[in-house]
C-alpha cells in the first residue's frame, strides 16, 4: 500500500507514523510543494499509485480519479476542504480540523491590532528610512466588530475580541443561538452599514465567492477595516484594490488571496494601510502537533492498527 504527503506540515510526523507501520507493507513517500500546494496536473503524477493521500492545499477534482485509480482515502490536513471538488462518494475524503480555530483566532486579533496601531508601518519606516515614526492609532475597545461566519473560528475570534471591550455582531445562516453570548447575529446588512471592522472567518461557497466585491465595498455605512482569515476567493481583490484607492475602506489585512503566493507586481503592495501574511495563521507547534496527531490517528483506523 502505497501513502503520498504533499502537505509539508505533516512531514514532521513521517518517522513517526513509519516506525508505527514499519511492521506491515506500507511505504510513505512526500512531496514538497514550491507554493501553497500543487497543481492539478502534478497531483495526477503523484498520486498515480497512491491508495491514501494527506494533501495541503493542492488541487484536486474528478478527472484526478480517471488516472489514479487505486486512491481510497484523501486526508485533508486542516480543515477547509474547498480545494477538493469530488463528487464521487469514494474515494473518502477527510478533514483533520484538530484545533488549530484557535490560533487563527489569536492571528486574526493580531493582525486587526497591527491594522488599528500601524505596527507594520511604524516597524519599515524605523527599518528601512530610520525614521522615528508615530502615527496616530485607535483602540479596540467599543469598536463594532462584524464577523462574517461564526463557526468555531469567528466564535473564538469573538471571545478575544469581547476581552478589549468590543461589541460583535456575525452573519451566519448556519448559526441561530451563541452560548455565552459571544455576539448579536445580524444580517450582513446590518454587518456593511454599521461596523467597524469586518471580519472574514466563512468557508468558501457558491454563496460567499467573491461576496466582498464591488456592490459590497459601495454599500458600506463606515469606512471600515477588512480582516481575510478564510479563503482569498471570498474577496474579489480587484474590486478590493479600488475600494482601497477610493478610500472605501480604512485598510485591510489578508492572511489569504485569490492566488496564492500573491503575485510579486499585485498592486495591493503598494498601500501602505494593507498588512499581509502568509496564509499561515494557524502555523504554530501546537496547532501542528494537533492536526498531526489527528491526521495519524485517522490513518491507523483506515488501516485497521490502532
Amino acid at each position: 500500500m502505497n501513502i503520498v504527503v504533499t502537505c509539508p506540515r505533516y512531514f514532521p510526523e513521517l518517522n513517526h507514523i513509519n516506525n508505527l507501520l514499519r511492521k506491515h507493507d506500507v511505504k510513505i513517500d512526500f512531496k514538497k510543494p514550491d507554493g501553497q500546494g500543487f497543481l492539478l496536473n502534478e497531483m495526477k503524477l503523484f498520486l498515480k499509485d497512491a491508495s491514501i493521500a494527506v494533501v495541503g492545499d493542492d488541487q484536486i477534482d474528478d478527472s484526478l480519479l480517471d488516472e489514479c485509480k487505486n486512491l481510497d482515502l484523501i486526508i485533508k490536513w486542516g480543515a477547509g476542504v474547498d480545494n477538493i471538488n469530488i463528487t464521487n462518494t469514494e474515494p473518502k475524503v477527510l478533514n483533520s480540523p484538530g484545533d488549530i480555530y484557535k490560533d487563527v483566532a489569536e492571528h486574526t486579533v493580531f493582525l486587526i491590532g497591527s491594522l488599528l496601531k500601524n505596527i507594520p508601518e511604524i516597524h519599515l519606516k524605523v527599518l528601512n528610512n530610520n525614521l522615528w515614526h508615530k502615527p496616530t492609532g485607535t483602540r479596540i475597545m467599543n469598536k463594532d466588530i462584524g464577523l462574517v461566519g461564526f463557526g468555531r473560528i469567528g466564535q473564538q475570534t469573538a471571545k478575544i475580541l469581547k476581552s478589549f471591550g468590543a461589541n460583535i455582531y456575525f452573519s451566519d445562516p448556519y448559526v441561530e443561538n451563541v452560548e455565552n453570548n459571544l455576539g448579536e447575529k445580524k444580517n450582513i446588512e446590518y454587518i456593511k452599514e454599521n461596523c467597524d471592522i469586518l471580519v472574514i472567518t466563512a468557508s468558501l461557497t457558491n454563496d460567499t465567492k467573491n461576496l466582498l466585491n464591488s456592490d459590497f465595498f459601495n454599500s458600506l455605512g463606515k469606512k471600515p477595516y477588512i480582516v481575510n482569515v478564510s479563503r482569498g476567493s471570498i474577496i474579489n481583490e480587484k474590486d478590493l484594490i479600488e475600494a482601497l484607492e477610493e478610500e472605501l475602506i480604512s485598510g485591510c489585512a489578508l492572511d489569504v488571496f485569490e492566488n496564492e503566493p500573491i503575485n510579486k507586481d499585485s498592486q495591493l503592495k503598494t498601500f501602505e494601510n494593507v498588512v499581509f501574511s502568509s496564509h499561515n495563521a494557524s502555523n504554530t507547534h501546537e496547532a501542528n502537533a494537533s492536526v498531526n496527531s489527528q491526521v495519524t490517528e485517522i490513518l491507523l483506523n483506515w488501516l485497521g492498527y490502532d
